[in-house]
């Protein structure tokens, strides 16, 4: 592993002392335990420990975002929410996320069981291969978290201990800086306004309605308390199997507006969909795929309101503020990762790039007239209705 010997020995003793639990009785003995540094997380070191035909992934947190070094810190309990949010979305949601085994406090690590069957869903998508029924699956399961987290679902008591244990966190402040804050001020520096997006940049800093309505959703994003949300559910944050899917990389869960996680999730379905549509060869097949993201989309937001069912007041019209929110934070989502710090690898040309740009203008222009998943994908892709 890329860690040095007395990194090493610490997760060695690590094991060692957690050995007794029944999911880590192979790592204790006298054989030796192989530790391989795995993923390419920007927060925190992911390491593979393998022994006696065992293989666990251990995760920790150091005191600062890894990706950039001692002089960016941050706090390192991002674990423990990270293990509590596991906890729970296995509880609520079986088979939702990989099965949690233990968070060490001292040292700042988190033990669940490992994926080494599951891929990565955004790179999955990239490479044109996508189940419908894990599209599923994965609308069921965070509705299901959020239906049995809402305050109009759960006791008063419930819902404080989720506020107590699930708090507003550096992570939160990250979110908010890097989807509705920085994106949409063309002067800061961490943005990526490229010469290939020039062109289509006025449509997003020349229009005060653009930039109103994204303070709107940072506010609603900042102040709306009613549900446990993943709070960074994209592509990546989603290991796939066949039909079977687990939600991975919990650490910035928080008590939030729902329709936040499905919002990001139709985002991303929408850059593969412009990913695809922008490759020329062999274009009537990325075509075809480009149309199953549609798909995936519709798919997404009707199985999960079959599954979240809570709703505050009345439910037609709560349910058509949760779709007007849903565009909204799509929008965001699309806007941030053309012109912001954390691109995705599915907008892989200027044109989808641009494409993406103009979806996610138009969303949060339209969004107060949004109430349907059809109207939503109309506006976003220019469909014919």
């Amino acid at each position: 592993m890329e860690s040095g010997d007395k990194d090493h020995a610490m997760f060695i003793d690590l094991l060692d002392k957690y050995s007794q639990l029944d999911q880590l009785k192979s790592f204790s003995g006298p054989d030796t335990t192989v530790l391989t540094s795995v993923g390419d997380g920007n927060l925190n070191d992911v390491i593979r420990a393998k022994k006696s035909g065992q293989s666990i992934i251990l995760k920790r947190a150091p005191p600062y975002i890894k990706c950039l070094g001692p002089e960016y810190p941050l706090d390192p309990s991002r674990g423990q929410t990270e293990f509590d949010a596991l906890c729970v979305f296995s509880d609520l949601a079986p088979r939702s996320v990989p099965q949690p085994y233990f968070y060490d406090k001292e040292s700042r690590t988190l033990c669940m069981k490992d994926l080494l069957k599951y891929k990565d869903f955004r790179k999955q998508l990239i490479s044109g291969v996508c189940s419908m029924a894990a599209v599923k699956k994965l609308a069921r399961d965070i509705g299901k978290v959020h239906n049995k987290t809402h305050v109009a679902k759960i006791s008063e008591k419930r819902f404080s201990e989720y506020k107590n244990k699930f708090q507003d966190t550096e992570l939160v402040t990250l979110t908010e800086q890097y989807i509705f804050t920085k994106p949409f001020d063309k002067c800061d520096a961490t943005n990526k306004l490229t010469d290939d997006i020039s062109s289509s940049l006025p449509q997003l800093y020349d229009d005060p309605r653009v930039l109103d309505v994204a303070k709107d959703m940072k506010h609603i994003f900042l102040t709306k308390k009613e549900c446990l949300v993943h709070g960074d559910l994209h592509t990546g944050s989603v290991m796939v199997d066949g039909a079977n899917t687990k939600i991975i990389d919990l650490e910035f869960a928080y008590m939030g507006p729902p329709a936040f996680d499905i919002g990001l999730l139709l985002a991303n379905y929408i850059f593969s969909y412009y990913g695809h549509m922008s490759i020329p060869e062999d274009h009537d097949r990325h075509r075809k795929f480009a149309q199953l993201m549609i798909e995936a989309c519709k798919v997404t937001v009707n199985k999960y309101l079959k599954e979240m069912k809570s709703f505050v007041g009345e439910l037609q019209s709560y349910q058509d503020k949760l779709l007007s929110e849903m565009a909204g934070f799509a929008g965001c989502e699309l806007i941030r990762r053309v012109v912001g710090a954390a691109p995705v690898e599915d907008l892989h040309s200027p044109y989808s790039k641009q494409d993406a740009l103009g979806a996610g203008v138009r969303l949060l222009l339209g969004r107060h007239n949004i109430t349907t998943v059809d109207k939503l994908l109309v506006i976003a892709l220019m469909l014919t209705h």
